[in-house]
């Protein structure tokens, strides 16, 4: 048996943040909200649309709140749910979207694939890198889809304020990489804008009908689009860059970069794209989401950080909320910034999978506005007991296993258990162990004396394949099971 000194070294307590004054008051919801953007509009004057989801059990809250103008005059009205904004680069989600919906139905593309095998050859081809041992490496579309590809963000120069398709494929047909596609996380409007080729080469059809037949139509979003209507010009918010001069219709990059970040939205349609990316309306494609969101590679920020928090699923990032008081807390987001435009998505949701929040905004400004979007998602989540179910400085009354968190995960993931204290001698004999789909016994984790109170342990599957495991906690005569996907 182990000691609890021996234990602990693999045992992290988990003494979570949270306050008993912290909890959330759907009440206060608008003034938390006008508090975090007051300083954002009053000093940008920008007209400013936010959406706000919280799910917790069977109790859904739902709010829109709109600030600013959609013009620079203030007698011009205040934007609502049916003006239009520029969504910038959240486009790349939607583009996310459609090729994971061709990865799930099983072709006919693989994220190992070599791009050169989806592209027109006799239109583009695909640039490699040559290492110093004269070995050629091609980039595969997981490349493209996660900023691995080595590719440069926007090197091609406009000619009359617009890039075409035939400047692109030019510049990729005269350009090699300076590095090995697959080792390094660099952002790059190209690398999305070359996998908006490759699915319209695999599906016949230009990006913008693709988004509206694959996206907006199933999920009801008659304002996501690309090109406009009369009608839809009329309800555009007039875009204002830093300076507050207004600026022109279209980002210059247009129309190659139309797959990187050509779309338009309304905070309606917006927020139809947050509850389904929330899970919560899933128009029978939850088997996209999940692998869109599942976490591919890290933020390694062009191989300087190794160690970097950050995650990179199918184009969405993955950040920890809550990075000082619980790291391995973490929330989904995009970002989107064009000329005159910022626009921002972010979700999490906790280990239970009891509560589910979100936050979109869109502003008609180009000085990002994320950090409003994650402060206004931080409050949401400020009562959540992140990853335990327990509070701080509370013992808990009974035995439980909570969900492992991240799940699926590749190839650490984290185990949070408590030890009730509903027991006559306050200390119990505690056992987890994990099993594979066939009951094999693969590692025990925890078999000791442990007193009440919450507990984390980690659990690391490098060494296992891809598949179904089960964690099977004991603690005296309590026993509970949860399975676990390993995916690599």
């Amino acid at each position: 048996m182990l000691n609890k000194k021996l234990l602990l070294l693999f045992l992290i307590f988990s003494f979570v943040f949270r306050a008993a004054s912290a909890q959330f008051n759907p009440d206060s919801l608008e003034r938390k909200v006008s508090r975090i953007v007051r300083e954002y509009v009053d000093t940008n004057k920008a007209g400013m649309v936010i959406g706000v989801i919280r799910k917790e059990g069977n109790d859904l809250l739902s709010k829109r709140f709109s600030y600013g103008h959609v013009r620079k005059d203030t007698s011009s009205p205040r934007p609502d749910s049916l003006t239009i904004f520029h969504i910038g680069s959240v486009t790349k989600t939607f583009t996310a979207t459609i090729l994971s919906s061709l990865i799930q139905q099983g072709g006919p593309l693989n994220l190992n694939d070599y791009v050169e095998d989806h592209i027109p050859e006799d239109t583009v081809r695909a640039p490699f890198f040559v290492n110093t041992s004269g070995d050629t490496l091609k980039m595969k579309l997981i490349d493209l889809a996660t900023h691995y590809s080595a590719l440069p963000d926007d090197p091609i120069h406009p000619v009359n304020d617009s890039t075409t398709y035939q400047m692109m494929y030019d510049y990729l047909n005269g350009h090699r990489l300076l590095r090995a596609p697959g080792e390094c996380y660099l952002y790059s409007n190209l690398g999305v804008s070359f996998l908006g080729v490759v699915l319209t080469h695999t599906l016949g059809k230009i990006i913008d009908s693709l988004f509206i037949q694959k996206i907006s139509d199933p999920l009801g979003l008659p304002d996501t689009r690309i090109s406009l209507t009369a009608e839809q010009e009329i309800r555009r918010a007039t875009g204002y860059g830093p300076n507050g001069d207004s600026v022109g219709y279209f980002k210059n990059s247009w129309p190659a970069f139309y797959a990187a970040g050509g779309l338009y939205s309304t905070l309606k349609d917006f927020m139809i794209y947050l509850e389904f990316n929330m899970g919560l309306s899933n128009a029978g494609m939850q088997n996209v989401l999940d692998s869109a969101h599942l976490v591919r590679r890290v933020n390694n920020d062009t191989c300087r950080n190794p160690d970097s928090k950050g995650r990179i699923g199918l184009i969405w990032q993955m950040s920890p909320l809550f990075p000082q008081e619980n790291p391995d807390f973490y929330y989904v987001w995009k970002d989107g910034g064009v000329p005159g435009f910022s626009a921002f998505i972010c979700f999490a949701s906790d280990s239970t999978g009891n509560v589910k929040s979100g936050v979109v905004m869109m502003v008609n400004q180009s000085i990002p506005c994320g950090r409003l979007a994650v402060d206004i998602l931080k409050y949401l989540n400020e009562d959540i007991l992140l990853g335990e179910g327990q509070n701080a400085n509370e013992i808990p009354v009974t035995s439980r296993l909570y969900q492992n968190y991240p799940n699926p995960f590749n190839p650490v993931t984290k185990i949070n258990f408590s030890v009730g204290s509903n027991i006559l001698n306050n200390s119990l004999h505690v056992s987890l162990r994990i099993f594979d789909i066939t009951g094999k016994e693969i590692i025990t984790l925890v078999n000791g004396i442990l007193e009440p109170g919450n507990y984390t342990v980690e659990f690391d599957g490098k060494d296992l394949p891809s598949g179904v495991y089960y964690s099977k906690f004991t603690a005296g005569s309590f026993t509970e099971t949860k399975s676990m996907i390993l995916i690599k």
